[in-house]
């Protein structure tokens, strides 16, 4: 028995890496290109300033400078672009098990808003990298959510 790959919308598939691909790098924000740019005056601050509340103490930075988005965003972008990169592989490794990946979404977004309301209530401090963190989670469900409109593993005898 022999594991075949089945792809499937591949132009919506790329044009979903190409855009998504955009979106990380942009949201890495000015300092990625080097120089002294003032933070929130920048293409990538103004692209996403209806997206993310951009925290400039809640964000990482680069080179000095503050990312476009805030950490739990840039590990969204990050973790979903990677993700999506790697969705061939890991429907050819796992195949695709749509209801583990329901859940998994699922989790991600209870995981978020508990972390959000236990911050907002003071009933713990969230950081930069816990931000991260959950953002990751919720990125990489995100992706691996639509698996099965993109690619199907098939079991063929040979």
């Amino acid at each position: 028995m022999t594991l075949n790959i089945q792809a499937h919308n591949q132009s919506l598939y790329i044009l979903v890496a190409v855009l998504s691909g955009f979106i990380f790098f942009a949201a890495l924000g000015p300092g990625l290109y080097g120089g002294e740019i003032i933070p929130r005056v920048s293409w990538q601050h103004i692209m996403f300033n209806l997206l993310c509340h951009q925290d400039i103490a809640r964000s990482f930075s680069i080179n000095g400078t503050a990312m476009a988005v805030c950490s739990r965003c840039i590990g969204i972008y990050g973790a979903f672009v990677i993700s999506w990169l790697l969705m061939p592989l890991i429907v050819y490794i796992v195949g695709n098990r749509s209801k583990i990946l329901l859940k998994l979404f699922g989790i991600s977004i209870a995981s978020n808003l508990i972390d959000v309301i236990g911050n907002l209530i003071g009933f713990w401090a969230n950081t930069s990298e816990s931000r991260f963190i959950f953002g990751v989670l919720f990125g990489a469900s995100s992706a691996l959510l639509l698996m099965n409109e993109f690619f199907k593993r098939l079991n063929t005898e040979v």
